[in-house]
């Protein structure tokens, strides 16, 4: 490949729940584009088979992590260890998530709303707080979150944990980057909408809600990817805070 070419030449990403499904996409994307990439994911074995896979394809650095996003100390230890093995980490994309099928509202227990919660959203503020230093003192950063569609219209099919969590990462998105604009650091958030992956087939949406997308179809992972790619590179430089909607026409603003 023509590396003059690459959006991400010289650049570090991780990526949280990147053995699989969107983040393995992003992984590949970025990789596709010069960048070394972490790889990080509960699943230890997937994470380490997708960076050996990554990094025979496209020729790059890669590290395999394990980590679970739902604890402080993890997130801490994944910033540490990327940084520490590339020397720099230029781009953060907080992806790990987990959905449960729907249940209504009041057998939903305090133990797994805060499950949810935990990996949704409380990942992501210790996984951000962990990369600040560092992006603060390098006067650059690229912050990228998964949203859903989910948090913008009350959920599709999902349970309401997971709709409360999504919400919550789009004030984060605007929050975080009013707080971090000053030193050059940029977050932003992709909401997608309905993606075919192993975690969207938890939830058996029924035929109904492919009607409701304009586009006729359900969103791809390379959808995704894209949309994360644009904002991980220099191509979204004046542009932090915002939400970009990835999900066929299913909910216009």
């Amino acid at each position: 490949m023509n590396t003059i070419m690459q959006k991400l030449s010289g650049k570090t990403a991780l990526v949280t729940g990147a053995a699989r499904g969107i983040g393995l996409a992003i992984a590949r994307r970025f990789a596709g584009e010069g960048a070394n990439v972490a790889i990080v994911d509960l699943d230890e074995a997937g994470a380490g088979t997708a960076a050996d896979a990554i990094a025979g394809e496209f020729g790059v650095k890669t590290l395999a992590v394990r980590a679970d996003t739902g604890r402080a100390g993890d997130n801490a230890q994944m910033i540490a260890r990327a940084i520490g093995h590339f020397g720099q980490l230029d781009i953060l994309v907080c992806n790990a998530g987990i959905v449960r099928p729907a249940k209504p509202l009041e057998d939903i227990t305090p133990e797994q709303w805060q499950q949810v919660i935990d990996v949704n959203l409380l990942g992501y503020v210790h996984a951000t707080s962990a990369f600040i230093p560092h992006a603060k003192a390098r006067k650059s950063g690229k912050v990228i979150y998964m949203a859903s569609v989910a948090g913008q219209v009350g959920g599709v099919a999902a349970e309401v944990t997971y709709s409360v969590t999504k919400a919550g990462v789009l004030c984060l998105t605007k929050a975080t980057a009013k707080q971090l604009g000053p030193y050059n650091i940029h977050v932003n958030a992709i909401a997608p909408g309905t993606i075919e992956t192993a975690m969207t087939d938890v939830l058996n949406y029924s035929p109904e809600v492919k009607k409701g997308i304009a586009l006729g179809r359900y969103g791809e992972v390379d959808d995704i990817s894209a949309a994360a790619l644009y904002l991980a590179s220099d191509d979204s430089n004046y542009v932090t805070g915002a939400t970009l909607d990835v999900n066929g026409g299913l909910f216009m603003r």
